[in-house]
């Protein structure tokens, strides 16, 4: 009898004792098994189990927590950490179907796939609530120097309500502009992280370093693509119609 044979004939109970026993053992840094857990996730995602996901639920919640908190993000966001993890988990729940279980071939990669999950729901979330801050943090983009600001004649800081919906259609134009302005995947990264999230390079950098060789990197990457929008006419146009 195969090994998932004889995994597939375990009580609910007792995989869920030893996926605790092993996950501990893990933990411990020391010899463990990751079958158990592995066959956990296959239960609740191949054939629906219920018990199976709160099981894994509650074996997993203090490790995706952790990854919350010692997000670069984290601080800022305003949230309990709780409301991301459980987000993080409906991510992961609604990104595999059944048919797509077996494009994970062990524990190592799903608990991988989580932890992408927990990063992009934080970057979600930071991203709606700092949209707003974009046109803030544009009249910054000159650092105090007397020269031409690209983005200040849309700038209204005594907005009233009426002009809101307005204000956020404009939002989004303005980003999808500074988006078709970037000519690399490394700009797109930098740009966002820095008008939309309002991040310091060093922090885009802790989100992003397997893009950037270093913190330089990332400075020189908005620098140059700060002075790249300060010559490009067409957008100067746009701004001034805006």
């Amino acid at each position: 009898m195969s090994s998932q044979n004889e995994l597939s004939l375990l009580t609910f109970r007792s995989l869920c004792d030893r996926c605790r026993q092993e996950s501990e053992r893990f933990f411990a840094q020391k010899e463990h098994d990751p079958r158990f857990c592995y066959e956990l996730f296959r239960r609740a995602f191949v054939h629906g189990n219920e018990l199976a996901w709160e099981c894994l639920y509650d074996r997993y919640q203090k490790l995706v927590l952790s990854w919350v908190t010692r997000h670069a993000l984290y601080a800022g966001l305003g949230e309990e950490a709780s409301y991301f993890m459980n987000r993080a988990f409906e991510k992961m729940w609604q990104g595999i179907p059944a048919d797509n279980f077996a494009k994970f071939p062990d524990l190592k990669s799903l608990l991988r796939y989580l932890q992408m999950c927990t990063h992009a729901v934080m970057v979600d979330f930071a991203r709606w609530k700092e949209q707003a801050h974009l046109w803030d943090r544009a009249t910054q983009v000159n650092d105090g120097e007397d020269e031409y600001d690209p983005f200040a004649t849309i700038m209204d800081p005594d907005m009233r309500p009426e002009r809101e919906v307005a204000h956020q259609e404009m939002q989004a134009i303005l980003w999808q502009r500074l988006n078709d302005l970037c000519n690399s995947e490394k700009e797109h990264l930098v740009v966002h992280g820095y008008f939309v999230l309002d991040l310091k390079p060093r922090q885009i950098f802790d989100i992003h370093s397997e893009h950037f060789a270093d913190v330089r990197e990332v400075s020189r990457t908005k620098d140059n693509f700060l002075a790249r929008v300060r010559r490009n006419d067409e957008f100067r146009e746009f701004l001034e119609n805006a």
